[in-house]
């Protein structure tokens, strides 16, 4: 019991996380104009770094993504054979 317990948390963790860089890249996106009275230079210098950072955060957010991609079919697999579980 407390072997799935732990995997449902574990899979519930893994959704929030990627929930929470989507939402973070989003974010950086939105303060791209919030500063007001800059330089042109400054201005594309501010976009420039928000955009970074949310592409920053939607790498990380494909790149966990693709490695746990397969862990909801391994997880249940091995609850089918509970004698992997314990390897």
């Amino acid at each position: 019991m407390r072997w799935s317990e732990e995997v449902l948390l574990l899979e519930e963790e893994m959704r929030r996380v990627l929930r929470f860089l989507e939402w973070h890249a989003k974010w950086w996106e939105d303060q791209q104009g919030r500063h007001t009275n800059l330089s042109p230079a400054e201005e594309k210098g501010m976009r420039a770094y928000a955009l970074r950072q949310a592409g920053l955060r939607r790498a990380l957010r494909k790149a966990f993504y693709d490695q746990w991609a397969p862990l909801p079919g391994l997880i249940r697999s091995s609850s089918r054979h509970p004698e992997l579980a314990n390897r």
